[in-house]
């Protein structure tokens, strides 16, 4: 057992998930043991036995306020989120004191939509602990989504004043400081908050936004290089860099970062392995999509409205999945190759030599449902495969409804320039493959015709 701990706490979890199932097969009622062993089981790639392990533990300690509060994460970290807040509120309903738990259930309710009840869980974990700095800031996010501007300002006040050096409550702040048009305050904030965190990414690209907003690119591009000298390739700085770019009339450096022909991949798959042919594999995947456990209507932190969101699908053993994956890492193998080497380019000159891919599906069935336009910042690569697509697609006289869309930056950036913009028809089978600081979004389309799609990131392994 001690052992077991002690390859947890070095971070070796595949060790440490085998040397937990030998003392659960001598002790399989330890409940330190279920309790360690689902985190190393998680840790390792196990996530359904993770799961099974914690629910064993609360089966034979139910009154274990800790083992209900750890499957919430567990569920919560696959996109249940659902069962994460009943696992949250369980956990603060054994311990009335425990702080964590009344957090958690705070975003929960958040990603779920269900702001107004987020307020008060927030408020609730503030009585557990009055100095509990992420509930301020949360509570202050939450505030500010709510369009509450001068109490989420007071809000984030405490939280800065609790944890000055949390560049992401900082970040916050001058964020809501930029909504309330006081932008050189604003500036201030951000910039304070790049300096006590080089790396962290929304900081730098709130800040260029609000010297965009403040009619100063050039040193909008300035802030961005400085933090791509320590940050190379980092996809967030890059799309704002591109945004600068635009705003200084700098049209061919903005072609040449955003080269649509050259890094916009579309491939159409005529086959998936295990499948009699393309449309045997697109009609399981579509059905598998549609019954997924972890298919909610999308959470209000995603780009997705009026829709619906699976959690992580990687990892599944269902036949469908299997050969996804598969079709996706031989895709990315084949964009890598064909890209080559180019230092003078960020994106080809930060090409991931150790990676590993997540995936989740957006399900939209029409009545205006789409994506806005976002990108994924936290990957280099990213893609998209249409197991199913609504009849509109064909229609010319339709507007592209339904089409992805590329160039058009998000509604939260100050941009004035409107830059290139290029769509693609989805059809079933077509997989499109494209740098991740790419706007993208979805054209809204009506109708009652299902689009399944299958959007995936390429990380750093």
């Amino acid at each position: 057992m001690v052992q077991a701990q002690e390859l947890l706490q070095e971070g070796r979890s595949t060790e440490a998930w085998s040397s937990f199932e030998r003392v659960l097969r001598e002790v399989p009622h330890h409940s330190v043991a279920l309790k360690l062993g689902a985190v190393a089981a998680f840790q390792s790639g196990n996530k359904s036995q993770a799961v099974d392990l914690m629910d064993r533990a609360i089966a034979l300690f139910p009154e274990d306020s800790e083992a209900h509060f750890n499957l919430g994460v567990l569920h919560q970290s696959t996109g249940r989120l659902d069962a994460a807040l009943a696992c949250f509120g369980r956990a603060a309903e054994l311990a009335p004191d425990f702080t964590d738990a009344h957090y958690n259930v705070a975003t929960a309710l958040h990603e779920l939509g269900r702001a107004e009840e987020a307020v008060m869980a927030y408020r609730r974990t503030l009585e557990t602990n009055s100095r509990y700095a992420p509930a301020f800031a949360g509570l202050a996010f939450t505030l500010r989504g709510l369009d509450q501007l001068d109490e989420a300002l007071s809000t984030y006040e405490k939280a800065v004043a609790l944890a000055p050096q949390d560049a992401q409550a900082l970040s916050g702040y001058g964020i809501t400081l930029q909504l309330l048009d006081r932008l050189s305050e604003a500036a201030e904030a951000l910039n304070r908050a790049a300096e006590l965190d080089p790396h962290y990414t929304d900081a730098a690209t709130n800040l260029a936004d609000v010297l965009v907003q403040q009619d100063k690119p050039a040193t909008a591009v300035e802030v961005c290089d400085r933090f791509l000298a320590s940050n190379p390739g980092d996809s967030g700085i890059l799309a704002s860099k591109a945004i600068a770019l635009g705003e200084c009339g700098n049209t061919d450096a903005v072609a040449a970062l955003v080269d649509f022909d050259r890094f916009v991949w579309p491939e159409y798959q005529d086959k998936s392995e295990g499948f009699a042919d393309l449309a045997a594999f697109n009609k399981a995947l579509h059905e598998h999509m549609l019954r997924h456990p972890t298919l909610v209507d999308a959470p209000a932190s995603h780009a997705t409205r009026q829709g619906k969101h699976t959690g992580e699908l990687l990892g599944d053993e269902a036949a469908p999945i299997k050969a996804f994956q598969a079709m996706v890492t031989n895709a990315v193998v084949r964009y890598k190759e064909r890209l080559g080497r180019d230092w003078s380019h960020p994106f080809v000159a930060n090409a991931l030599e150790r990676w590993r891919l997540t995936a989740w599906s957006i399900v939209l069935q029409g009545g205006g449902g789409y994506q806005a336009p976002h990108i994924h910042p936290s990957a280099w690569l990213s893609g998209v495969y249409y197991a199913r697509v609504p009849k509109v697609v064909d229609d010319p006289e339709s507007g592209k409804a339904g089409w992805i869309e590329f160039g058009l930056p998000s509604e939260e950036f100050h941009w004035r320039h409107k830059p290139e913009i290029q769509a693609f028809r989805p059809e079933p089978g077509l997989l499109v493959l494209f740098p991740s600081y790419f706007f993208h979004r979805t054209i809204p389309y009506d109708g009652d015709d299902t689009r399944i799609s299958i959007a995936f990131d390429v990380l750093p392994a």
